[in-house]
């Protein structure tokens, strides 16, 4: 059995890229800083925030730039990036299809060079190091979202069925608290 979970990537599905455009500039900085704030407080150095459901390229490109502009967010590939004043590093999403991500990403592994796992792996979580150890869908613990296809491998789920616009630091904090009393098998099953 493995001892207490560690967290050192927490990644937040939630919303909707429509939900997201219609986000105000101060809604988002708040948001950032209670998911930056719980994933310090839980351990982790990393938080990425996906959408739950897609929504048109022209909502995708309004978030980013609200991000950039009024949250200080840094683009990085097709995601954008901002550092929180506890220094987690969080990174938005804004495309919802885990599949399209990863062919994006094997597309420019493809154009570089050779095409393995690993650099695949680095692709779809870059510019965090590692694959997510707690995945906290905001919505139905019976339907999984296409955001997450990769980021499922040896992730913990917390299911919580708060809307994006209901979301606080108390719901992101109890998540958190129910990954760390996990023992953590990693798809090994007791004896």
């Amino acid at each position: 059995m493995v001892s207490e979970a560690s967290l050192s990537h927490l990644l937040l599905c939630a919303g909707s890229v429509t939900d997201w455009k219609n986000t105000s500039a101060e809604q988002w900085r708040t948001r950032l800083d209670l998911v930056a704030r719980a994933a310090q407080g839980g351990g982790a150095e990393w938080a990425t925030i996906v959408p739950v459901m897609p929504g048109h390229s022209q909502d995708v490109e309004a978030v980013r730039a609200l991000l950039q502009d009024a949250c200080g967010g840094v683009r990085y590939a097709h995601r954008m990036v901002m550092l929180s004043e506890g220094g987690v590093t969080v990174i938005v999403d804004p495309i919802a299809d885990g599949k399209q991500r990863i062919a994006d990403a094997a597309s420019r592994i493809a154009s570089s060079g050779e095409l393995t796992e690993e650099r695949l792996s680095a692709a779809i979580t870059a510019p965090a190091p590692n694959e997510p150890d707690l995945v906290i869908v905001l919505g139905d613990a019976t339907t999984m979202p296409s955001a997450l296809v990769w980021e499922l491998a040896y992730a913990e789920l917390v299911f919580l069925d708060v809307p994006w616009s209901g979301l606080d630091a108390e719901h992101v904090e109890m998540a958190i608290n129910d990954y760390t009393r996990r023992d953590r098998r990693f798809g090994g099953v007791d004896s």
